[in-house]
């Protein structure tokens, strides 16, 4: 992903330098500080469990599709792609199509999308595999009365201006999971023919209710709760952030519109809500190569932490949400 910032002066340079070397300084004494030990590990290949991986989510906005991949050893160059699955739909248990495939992994409903209420279930074979399925039902989407987005009611310590975000939620009656983001995008042009979408991130002050929930020690760039504080209630939260975002390429759009600002409220399954939060955690304590993504984490020397799954007979997710976008008002 990109980052991006305002540009700031020579202090704002002066000051991030030092902390970095700061940083780089600490993190020399503290390998020092550990003795170097190595242990060879007994490595046989045979033994990799042969499982499929299938991963997709849901929402009405979309026809059904899910990749499907297979286990591989960390040695291994073959392709992990699967070609040959069969991928079977079932809504509220009764069988409803056959995905086709289009390549890369991916298998694809020409004429089913996801509806509001409604449990669906794959079912998923390939030669020389193990079944493996999944179910997950699609939730009401809640919608934002009103949000606003206000940039220069504070100042950082170097002028720059924090961005107030203000929403209203009229949470539904029953338990209720949420994951919410602000965005802008830019839409394909000749230069490129994905979406390029900025996330707002560095939160400043959280609302109680994100900073209960939503991992904010993870630098996470959307943000997880539930509605345990105001179940059933209108909602105003609010919360500040640095003049910061960070950005990526994205195949399909987030909003109906380009260069505007965007409060994106989903309304998520227990599924798609525990997968969420422990694939943060899992990003930010991989190892990859001799990088680790937040370095301060080789100073608690813990075990990986092990991706959640609701795929049974393999590995990957299948989860539902509902999306509502409100344009801001600024």
């Amino acid at each position: 992903m990109v980052t991006h910032k305002n540009k700031p002066g020579i202090l704002r340079y002066q000051a991030y330098f030092a902390k970095i070397t700061m940083r780089r300084e600490f993190l020399v004494l503290l390998a020092l500080s550990f003795i170097a030990c190595s242990k060879e590990i007994k490595f046989n290949e045979s033994e990799i469990e042969k499982k499929l991986v299938v991963n997709g989510l849901i929402c009405p906005d979309s026809l059904i599709s899910v990749n499907v991949r297979k286990t591989t050893s960390i040695l291994s160059t073959e392709n992990s792609i699967v070609e040959n699955a069969v991928v079977i739909l079932f809504k509220n248990n009764l069988e409803i199509d056959t995905l086709e495939y289009f390549g890369q992994g991916n298998y694809k409903s020409l004429k089913h999308r996801a509806f509001s209420g409604n449990t669906y279930s794959i079912l998923v074979n390939s030669i020389g595999y193990p079944s493996a399925s999944a179910t997950d039902t699609v939730p009401e989407a809640t919608s934002i009365i009103d949000g606003t987005r206000v940039s220069g009611n504070s100042f950082d310590a170097y002028g720059d201006p924090h961005i107030d975000y203000e929403i209203r939620i009229n949470d539904l009656p029953e338990k209720n999971l949420y994951e919410l983001f602000f965005i802008q995008q830019q839409f394909p042009d000749k230069y490129s023919s994905s979406y390029f979408i900025y996330f707002q991130v560095e939160i400043v002050i959280a609302d109680p209710v994100v900073r209960a929930e939503s991992d904010l020690d993870y630098s996470p760039f959307t943000y997880l709760f539930s509605d345990k504080l105001f179940n059933g209630q209108q909602y105003l939260m609010k919360n500040k952030f640095m003049s910061a975002a960070t950005g990526g390429y994205f195949t399909t759009s987030f909003a109906p519109e380009p260069k505007v600002h965007y409060a994106i409220l989903r309304t998520v399954s227990r599924n798609y809500f525990n997968y969420r939060k422990l694939w943060l955690r899992h990003y930010r304590n991989q190892q990859i190569g001799n990088k680790v993504e937040e370095p301060i984490s080789i100073t608690l020397l813990s075990s990986p932490i092990p991706m959640y799954s609701n795929i049974k007979g393999g590995y990957g997710i299948f989860a539902a949400y509902n999306q509502t976008n409100y344009k801001l008002k600024e």
